[in-house]
């Protein structure tokens, strides 16, 4: 088993990154970064923000381009890693921005099939 998380580059995603890199030492599971890629060339760009954050080596990066459905794909590419929990990042916003903004975190909840562990950076 192991660890997965949504990666973002963004302070929200680091945030979830380094949350990951601890539970997943915790439990003393590998780590999965997905991503859902807007391009094939981004992935060496994605491996090179992942490394700035958790380091070189310990975890693996999995990842797809998608069709216009990055949370369609982000949830496929979670079953195909096998993990037993995935971490992602939220912003903290009002009511109303988490309304319009949190669409895709309220959608990885719902079909995910794992537990999904919600970090929010600190205000």
């Amino acid at each position: 088993m192991s660890v997965a998380v949504v990666h973002a580059d963004t302070p929200e995603g680091r945030v979830a990154l380094r949350a990951a890199v601890r539970e997943a030492a915790d439990r003393n599971q590998p780590l999965v970064v997905l991503h859902p890629l807007d391009d094939p060339g981004e992935a060496e760009a994605v491996r090179e923000q992942v490394t700035a954050v958790a380091g070189d080596n310990g975890w693996e990066l999995l990842s797809e381009v998608h069709e216009g459905d990055p949370v369609g794909t982000t949830v496929q590419l979670l079953e195909r890693s096998g993990a037993e929990r995935v971490v992602i990042g939220s912003r903290g916003r009002t009511a109303t921005g988490k309304f319009l903004v949190e669409r895709a975190v309220q959608r990885l909840i719902t079909e995910s099939s794992v537990p999904v562990l919600v970090i929010k950076p600190e205000d």
